[in-house]
C-alpha cells in the first residue's frame, strides 16, 4: 500500500476529511489511518466504563467493519487510552488479546480541551511497524481533528441528554395534574386500585392490558408516583412509533434517563419481531446491578395469545409481565362515571375559563347509560367539547353522534342516505344512531353493516374483519348490532331455504 510522503498528499487526506462530518468521518479516519501506516487495521476508539474501549470506526484489510466494545486488558491500548502515545512491537507473550498475526502497533491518545481522554486510535501491521516523521506528522494531525470531531460528538450527545431531561421534566408536570383523576367507587375501580398499591410496593415489571382510552398510561404513572422510586424520572416510549433506525438506536441513552426510575413502554404489542429482538436485548436483565430501571407496558391486545401464536416473543413477554394488571372498560364501571365527569368538568372549567359548576341530570342520566366505547379518553373529550360550546353554570352534555362516530362509518352512512334519497326533513336535527325506533337512518345503518357483515362472512375483528372496513372498533360495532337487533342466527334464519327473503 503506498504511503504518502508529500504536500500534495496531505492536502488530498485534509481535503477528504473536511467532506466528512458526524458518522461518516470515523470510518474516513480509520481509512486513512490504515493508508498513512500501510495496516493491516486501523481503530478509532472512544473510552467505555469499567476499562473498555468502544469502536467508532474498525478498518480491517480493506473494508469497514460493525463496531464492537472490547477489553483494554491484554492490549497495548490500555496504556494508550491511560494518556500515552505508543509504538511497541507485538508478541503473544506481551499481549495475549492481540491476534497473533500482528506483529506491530502505534496509538494515539484523544484527549478533550482539558487533557482527559476521550478515546484513541491505533494501527496493526503484520510486522514491525517504524514511521517516518513525515508519517508521524500525518497521524498527530488526523489525530487532532479526530479529537475535535469526537469532543462534539460528546456535545451533541450532552444536548440530546439535556433535551429529553427537559422534556421529560414537561411530561412529569403535565402528568402531575392528572394523577388525582384516577377515581371511582365500582367493584372494578377499587379492585385495580388494589392491585396499583400492591404494584407501587414492589419493583416488579408490569404489564397493564386494557381497551385504548381506559388510562393505562395513567395507571402506569400512579404506580410509579405511589413507589419508592417517584422522585426519579418516569420515562416513555411509544412502541406503535418506534423506528428501528431512530428510537432503538438512542434506546441506551434513553435508559440512562430512566435510571432509578420507570421505563413506560406504551402499545408493546405494536412492536414488529425485529423490533422485539432488539427491544429484549436492550432491556436489563432481572436481577443485574448494572441498570436498575423498572419496567411497565401496557398493551391492548392479548399478548399471551401472541405469544402462543408466535408473534410474539415469549422471553419478552415473561421480562415485562411479572404482574399483570386488566385495566377495565368504562362500561364495566358505569357507576363512575358521574363521578368522573364531575372532576373533568370541575379541573377543565377552571382551566378553559368557564363558569360551569354542575352538570345537567338528564345529561348525567344519558351518559350513564352509553356504552363508551371510547372509554374514558371519549368522555374527556365530550366534556371538553361541551365547555368549549357552552358557558353556563349548568353544563349540558349531549351524545352527538356525529361528532363521535368513526369517519369511515359517517362517510359509508352519508353515501347509503344518499343512495336511498332521503329527505331533508328526515335528516333534520341532531341523529341518534343509537335510537333505532324513532331515527330515519337506522335503516341505512342496519343494512350497510348487514352488507358488510356478509362479505366478510360474520368476522368482526382482525385484518378482514367487518369492523376494520366500517372504521370500527370491534366492541363498537358489537355495540351497534345489539342496538340495530343484528344477530348471525336471525340472519341466517331469515335467509334460510323456503324462508321469505328480507
Amino acid at each position: 500500500m503506498p504511503v504518502p510522503e508529500t504536500g500534495d498528499a496531505l492536502e488530498l487526506l485534509a481535503a477528504s476529511l473536511v467532506r466528512a462530518r458526524g458518522d461518516h468521518f470515523f470510518p474516513v479516519l480509520a481509512a486513512h489511518l490504515a493508508e498513512v501506516s500501510g495496516a493491516s487495521e486501523a481503530l478509532v476508539c472512544e473510552a467505555a466504563a469499567n476499562r473498555r474501549a468502544r469502536t467508532l470506526a474498525v478498518w480491517r484489510r480493506g473494508e469497514t467493519i460493525p463496531n464492537y466494545d472490547y477489553d483494554l486488558d491484554g492490549t497495548p491500548c490500555a496504556r494508550v487510552q491511560a494518556g500515552h502515545a505508543l509504538s511497541v512491537e507485538i508478541t503473544a507473550e506481551t499481549y495475549p488479546g492481540v491476534p497473533r498475526n500482528y506483529g506491530g502497533y502505534f496509538g494515539l491518545p484523544l484527549t478533550a480541551n482539558d487533557g482527559a481522554v476521550l478515546g484513541h486510535l491505533a494501527v496493526y501491521t503484520e510486522r514491525p511497524l517504524t514511521l517516518s516523521p513525515t508519517q508521524r506528522a500525518i497521524f498527530d494531525i488526523l489525530a487532532n481533528r479526530c479529537a475535535a470531531e469526537l469532543r462534539l460528538v460528546h456535545v451533541k450527545r450532552e444536548r440530546a441528554l439535556l433535551r429529553g431531561q427537559r422534556r421529560q421534566l414537561r411530561a412529569e408536570v403535565a402528568a402531575a395534574h392528572n394523577l388525582d383523576s384516577l377515581i371511582g367507587v365500582s367493584a372494578a375501580h377499587v379492585r385495580v386500585m388494589n392491585e396499583v398499591r400492591g404494584a407501587a410496593l414492589t419493583a416488579v415489571n408490569v404489564l397493564l392490558k386494557g381497551e385504548p382510552g381506559t388510562g393505562k398510561e395513567l395507571v402506569a404513572r400512579t404506580i410509579h408516583g405511589s413507589s419508592t422510586q417517584a422522585a426519579k424520572p418516569f420515562v416513555k416510549i411509544d412502541c406503535a412509533a418506534l423506528s428501528i433506525d431512530a428510537e432503538l438506536n438512542s434506546l441506551p441513552q434513553t435508559l440512562a434517563l430512566a435510571i432509578g426510575g420507570t421505563l413506560f413502554l406504551d402499545e408493546v404489542g405494536a412492536l414488529s419481531a425485529d423490533m422485539q429482538s432488539r427491544l429484549l436485548a436492550a432491556l436489563p436483565a432481572p436481577g443485574a446491578g448494572s441498570i436498575n430501571v423498572r419496567i411497565i407496558a401496557a398493551t391492548n391486545r392479548d399478548l399471551y395469545k401472541k405469544v402462543r401464536d408466535g408473534e410474539f416473543l415469549e422471553a419478552l413477554y415473561n421480562r415485562i409481565a411479572m404482574l399483570a394488571i386488566d385495566i377495565p372498560p368504562l362500561r364495566a364501571r358505569v357507576e363512575d362515571v358521574p363521578l368522573l365527569i364531575q372532576d373533568m368538568v370541575h379541573t377543565r372549567a377552571r382551566r378553559l375559563g368557564r363558569r360551569a359548576q354542575t352538570i345537567d341530570p338528564q345529561s348525567l342520566s344519558d351518559l350513564s347509560n352509553y356504552s363508551w366505547p371510547g372509554n374514558v379518553r371519549e368522555l374527556e373529550n365530550l366534556v371538553e367539547r361541551a365547555l368549549v360550546m357552552q358557558d353556563a353554570p349548568v353544563l349540558k352534555i349531549t351524545l352527538d353522534p356525529l361528532g363521535t362516530t368513526a369517519p369511515a362509518e359517517r362517510a359509508a352512512l352519508v353515501a347509503a342516505a344518499g343512495d336511498l334519497s332521503m329527505t331533508r326533513t328526515t335528516l333534520a336535527g341532531p341523529v341518534d344512531f343509537d335510537d333505532t325506533l324513532s331515527t330515519g337512518l337506522h335503516v341505512v345503518q342496519r343494512d350497510h353493516i348487514l352488507r358488510v357483515l356478509d362479505a366478510t362472512h360474520w368476522v368482526i375483528e382482525g385484518s378482514h374483519g367487518a369492523a376494520l372496513k366500517l372504521g370500527l372498533k370491534p366492541a363498537t360495532l358489537r355495540h351497534r348490532m345489539k342496538k340495530l337487533g343484528i344477530s348471525r342466527a336471525a340472519n341466517s334464519a331469515v335467509n334460510a331455504p323456503g324462508s321469505e327473503a328480507r
